[in-house]
C-alpha cells in the first residue's frame, strides 16, 4: 500500500500548524520541517498521542539553502515514499535581510525553499504537491534582480515571492505532463490569515497595519481548508497546474501565465541550487 503521510514546512505555527492537526485527525503520518526544535518535539508529541499517528520531525531554518538542501537530502533518504508535499513556510520581511549565501531573505524562504525542496524530493513523491501562494501575487510583475534587490520593499518583494510560487507551480506542471507524470501540482490562496507570518518585523507603522489587518482576518484553522482539500480530496485527483480560493479553481493574474517568466525563473533558481 503506498504510503499515506504528508510533508508539511513551516509546521508549527500558523496554517501549518491547523493542516498537521487535520491531517493528523484524518489518520495522515506526517513529516514535519520547522526551524523550532521545541515546538516540534511538542507538536509531535501531542499529535502521536492524540491522534494515534506516527511523525518524523527535522529541524531547519528554510531560509538557508544550505541548511535545506541538507535537511531535504536527509528526507529523501529517510522517506521512500511521500503522498504530498506541501510547501507552506514563509514570512514578510520589512527590513532588507541577506542570508549566509548573499541574497535576499523573502526570496530565499518564500520561493527558493519551495524549489529546493521539491526538486530534491520529486522522486519520493507519490501523488501531489501543494503550494502556499496568495492574491498578494497580483499588481505585479517580478523583477529582474529578484533575488538580491537593489532598491527593496517588503511588501512588493512579498508580492513577487507570491507571483514566484505560482510561476514555478505552472511551469513544474509543465514538466510534470512532459514526463507524463502521475503528480499534481497546484498552488492556492489560503485567504487573509491571523498568523505570525509578520512578527519578525520591527517597523512599527507596518506592524500597527498587521494588527489592523489580523481583526478583520480569518483563523489559520480556516486558512488551512483549502490546503487540506488539496491534500485530501478525491475531486483533485486528476487537477493539476492550478491555483484555488476556497477550495475552488479560479483564475491567477494574466502575467502569471507568461511561460517565458516562468521558465526563465525556473532556469535562475536551479542555477542558484546548483551553485550553493
Amino acid at each position: 500500500m503506498p504510503a499515506k503521510n504528508c510533508l508539511i514546512t513551516g509546521a508549527t505555527s500558523g496554517i501549518g500548524l491547523e493542516a498537521s492537526k487535520i491531517l493528523a485527525q484524518q489518520g495522515y503520518d506526517l513529516i514535519l520541517v520547522s526551524r523550532s526544535e521545541s515546538k516540534l518535539s511538542d507538536l509531535s508529541k501531542n499529535l502521536e498521542e492524540n491522534f494515534s499517528i506516527s511523525t518524523s520531525s527535522y529541524t531547519c531554518d528554510l531560509s538557508s539553502m544550505h541548511e535545506t538542501i541538507k535537511v531535504a537530502s536527509i528526507i529523501k533518504t529517510n522517506h521512500k515514499e511521500i503522498y504530498c508535499l506541501m510547501n507552506n513556510a514563509g514570512g514578510i520581511f520589512m527590513d532588507f535581510e541577506l542570508t549566509e549565501e548573499g541574497f535576499e531573505k523573502t526570496f530565499a524562504l518564500n520561493h527558493m525553499s519551495y524549489y529546493i525542496v521539491t526538486n530534491i524530493l520529486l522522486d519520493n513523491i507519490t501523488s501531489r504537491i501543494i503550494n502556499i501562494a496568495s492574491e498578494a501575487h497580483r499588481g505585479v510583475k517580478i523583477r529582474e534582480d529578484f533575488q538580491c534587490p537593489t532598491k527593496y520593499n517588503g511588501w512588493k518583494q512579498y508580492k513577487y515571492s507570491k507571483l514566484a510560487n505560482i510561476y514555478f507551480t505552472y511551469h513544474l506542471n509543465s514538466i510534470l505532463n512532459k514526463e507524463n507524470s502521475h503528480l499534481t501540482v497546484n498552488c492556492l490562496h489560503p485567504g487573509v490569515v491571523n498568523t505570525n507570518i509578520a512578527n519578525n518585523n520591527s517597523n512599527l507603522i507596518y506592524k500597527a497595519i498587521s494588527s489592523f489587518i489580523k481583526f478583520f482576518a480569518i483563523s489559520s484553522r480556516q486558512g488551512a481548508a483549502t490546503p487540506v482539500y488539496l491534500a485530501t480530496s478525491s475531486d483533485v485527483d486528476s487537477l493539476s497546474g492550478a491555483y484555488f480560493i476556497k477550495s475552488k479553481p479560479v483564475k491567477s493574474s494574466n502575467i502569471s501565465y507568461d511561460k517565458d517568466i516562468a521558465e526563465d525563473l525556473w532556469k535562475l533558481s536551479n542555477d542558484i541550487w546548483k551553485s550553493i
